[in-house]
């Protein structure tokens, strides 16, 4: 019988869909299919440091709040001096952070794929302090800090790790400033008493 079974599966490619039509197995492989682009999403959510530590179950919660966007070349993703609302995850492409004054623009980073940027929009509303413009044609996730905080009474856990994830960033940046600070000479902090 089971002999009789595997000649017909190989021999005849129609009998999976006379006999199993409507089967869950089938329907369960057919979700799976179709859900690709999601497991793509969290696939690359993972490689994210500010998500690396996220179980697959809470990459899910996290994916299902993100928003993806397609910015042509140069758009502006957001504009220095605006409410901060977003953090920004670069899937592909590339995105200029600049400065404006008066007359000349100062580029402080060219970020590419698997980057992100607008983190402290997750911690308030401060006003961006640079502008973030598409440098091509780039695809980003948006993480809204609304979004995070309805994530906080839904999934506190998953909420707390992310949160987790932001103050140690701010902690190593706020260490490596102050280690900047304090390779100037006395002479470079001369006046500011």
């Amino acid at each position: 019988m089971l002999q009789s079974f595997r000649l017909k599966w190989s021999s005849d490619p129609h009998y999976h869909r006379r006999n199993h039509e409507g089967s869950s197995c089938w329907e369960t492989l057919g979700r799976w299919k179709r859900s690709s682009p999601e497991l793509d999403r969290i696939q690359f959510l993972k490689t994210v440091p500010f998500f690396d530590q996220l179980s697959n179950r809470q990459l899910k919660r996290v994916s299902d709040i993100i928003f993806e966007r397609t910015y042509e070349i140069d758009e502006l993703i957001f504009e220095e001096g605006q409410p901060a609302a977003a953090l920004f995850l670069i899937l592909d492409g590339r995105v200029a952070i600049e400065i404006y004054r008066e007359s000349s623009t100062t580029r402080l980073a060219v970020l590419e794929a698997g980057a992100f940027f607008g983190e402290m929009a997750l911690l308030d509303e401060t006003p961006r302090s640079a502008t973030a413009r598409a440098l091509e044609r780039t695809r980003t996730l948006a993480l809204y800090r609304n979004d995070l905080n309805g994530l906080v009474y839904r999934h506190p856990r998953t909420a707390c790790r992310i949160y987790r994830s932001l103050a140690t960033m701010i902690g190593d940046r706020l260490r490596l400033t102050n280690e900047l600070v304090q390779m100037k000479t006395p002479g470079d902090t001369a006046g500011l008493g």
